[in-house]
């Protein structure tokens, strides 16, 4: 799995992109020194906002969940299992979405899990973000059969991105979905489009990106997003259904591109489609 440092786009799109990678944030970046990490026996899961260090420490004592504070960052220990853990963190989230330190509660579960894959935990989406945990998602870069790029524009709704370019379809993974799940419901939901509308899909290399970051908004960004790429069938075209998109735009490679270093695009569809654009067929 590869980290998407700005070293690594750097090394790895080419020189049209470097407006775009030269405001990438990563983990190493100056608003990352404004975060610790949360670790839960001993391993690292999350990054907190040093602003709000001590209502976190707080909720979480009060949630059960002891914190102590040592030279790696704000420690705890569990030993209980996942329903047990699910049930705390459950607890601190609505806590902190009281305070108004959830923002965009989704009422969406999302798997909490270690850097081996391993289940530890559900908890709210929302919450993810305001405590840095990972979460996975999918997007989609789709292109008519003229090699035309379909964007979704962002419904002006949407608490993140409001108004941006986006991937035709792109969204988070459940805690009971599965990755194919997933990717077929974000195309219908978000674009109205099934597995008959396409020429073809497939997993766009490198597939698995681990983005790690803090949010301009407030949070830390730490993702893993599964990359598709597909082409619709000649006369197939995009259709919202769950009000998240406000329009659709079909683009050429060219103003894709312009677009991307204008960072009209949110960060994760940009990257999606410069790497597609890369590595066009």
């Amino acid at each position: 799995m590869i980290d998407a440092s700005k070293a690594w786009l750097q090394n790895t799109l080419p020189v049209q992109f470097q407006p775009f990678v030269s405001r990438w944030r990563d983990d190493t970046c100056a608003m990352a020194q404004q975060f610790t990490p949360w670790l839960l026996n001993g391993e690292h899961l999350g990054h907190w906002d040093t602003q709000h260090q001590q209502t976190f420490e707080k909720v979480f004592n009060a949630a059960g969940l002891t914190c102590t504070v040592t030279s790696l960052g704000i420690e705890c220990t569990h030993t209980s299992g996942p329903q047990a853990l699910s049930a705390k963190l459950a607890s601190a989230g609505n806590m902190l979405k009281a305070m108004g330190l959830v923002p965009g509660w989704r009422h969406e579960e999302q798997l909490v899990m270690n850097s081996l894959g391993e289940v530890l935990a559900t908890a709210e989406r929302a919450l993810f973000k305001t405590l840095g945990f990972r979460s996975r998602a999918v997007h989609v870069h789709v292109e008519n059969h003229k090699g035309c790029v379909w964007t979704g524009v962002r419904a002006m709704s949407k608490h993140e991105n409001p108004g941006m370019l986006d991937n035709l379809a792109a969204g988070g993974i459940a805690s009971a979905e599965s990755l194919d799940s997933t990717l077929w419901r974000e195309l219908n939901e978000e674009a109205g489009l099934n597995s008959d509308d396409f020429a073809w899909i497939e997993p766009l290399p490198p597939h698995e990106l681990v983005l790690s970051r803090p949010l301009l908004y407030g949070g830390w960004h730490h993702e893993t997003v599964m990359l598709f790429r597909g082409q619709l069938k000649q006369g197939r075209r995009p259709r919202n259904r769950d009000g998240e998109v406000g329009a659709f735009q079909l683009m050429t490679s060219e103003a894709c591109i312009e677009a991307i270093n204008d960072w009209q695009f949110t960060p994760d569809a940009a990257l999606c489609c410069a790497l597609a654009l890369a590595t066009a067929k």
